[in-house]
């Protein structure tokens, strides 16, 4: 796990604990991926992975559908005669997407594992 419950709380989560676990092993799955799997090996995890685990979580709580049926994004909005066009939701998917992969990059681009190599280095090992 690189994000503790306790942790995650304490850093302003509010998912219970039960819909945590799943949501934090979808994070670390993405981490996993992204930095091919050398988070896995390291001895302690970085903070800017814990801020990335908290980044994923909260952007998966945007993506859930219920989510977007409480509050549809408005895509534009005409005030003279009052008209709204919601987003497609695909669409806002792949925005929320793509600004949570810059986020992560951001966070983790001079983060190094314990041999010193990137994390985002995509290089075989």
């Amino acid at each position: 796990m690189y994000l503790t419950y306790e942790e995650y709380v304490a850093m302003g989560g509010t998912l219970p604990e039960a819909e945590y676990a799943l949501a934090e092993f979808r994070a670390r799955k993405r981490l996993d991926y992204l930095t091919a799997g050398r988070i896995q090996g390291m001895a302690e995890v970085p903070d800017a992975v814990k801020q990335c685990v908290l980044s994923i979580v909260k952007a998966e709580g945007v993506l859930a559908t219920d989510a977007q049926a409480d509050a549809p994004p408005v895509a534009a909005f005409t005030s003279d005669g009052y008209s709204e066009t919601y987003a497609d939701p695909a669409q806002r998917a792949k925005a929320l997407e793509a600004a949570l992969n810059s986020e992560i990059a951001r966070l983790l681009w001079d983060e190094k594992d314990d041999g010193g190599v990137p994390l985002l280095c995509r290089r075989v090992r």
